[in-house]
């Protein structure tokens, strides 16, 4: 079945069928994110290290290896965000409590502030991009992101294994 929209992104744009245009404006959603992202950031804070540093936060005190498991991440690629995390006074590590020879790393008062920042602006840049929608578009709009972010959990092995496969060969 052909949905009679068209694209406002494609100077010659075609009928998309709804997967299509999901598809679409997803990629256009994540490219002007990433241009966002690139353009006010740069190299200061990588927004992985962000993702370990708000895991630490909502988490509180944990080992490397739960949080690299809790953001799917690899361990190395944990630890040196860690590392430039510990650096910029945004993380610190302390001994664990109940294996002394074990590490703990949390967000430093420092590191949790900045993501109070972030978390503020972020939440005044959401409202900013829906202000013109209509409330019950908004509610629409987040029970549907919320069932997109569960279906990507549920699927998301056997997707990166399709991808490395589609990638590969």
């Amino acid at each position: 079945m052909q949905a009679s929209n068209l694209s406002s992104h494609d100077p010659i744009a075609q009928p998309l069928d709804p997967i299509q245009t999901v598809e679409r404006e997803f990629g256009t959603l994540m490219m002007h994110l990433i241009r966002f992202k690139h353009h006010v950031n740069g190299d200061r804070i990588d927004r992985i290290a962000l993702m370990v540093l708000g895991t630490l936060a909502r988490c509180g005190p944990s080992r490397l290896g739960a949080v690299a498991e809790w953001t799917g991440l690899d361990p190395s690629t944990v630890s040196r965000q860690v590392a430039d995390l510990e650096k910029a006074g945004l993380l610190a590590r302390e001994a664990d409590p109940e294996d002394r020879r074990a590490v703990l790393l949390k967000a430093t008062v420092e590191g949790e502030r900045v993501l109070d920042r972030l978390s503020r602006g972020r939440r005044k840049r959401v409202e900013r991009l829906l202000s013109d929608w209509e409330p019950e578009d908004v509610v629409t709009f987040g029970r549907l992101l919320a069932q997109l972010n569960a279906a990507t959990e549920k699927y998301g092995e056997q997707n990166a294994l399709e991808v490395e496969q589609e990638l590969n060969g």
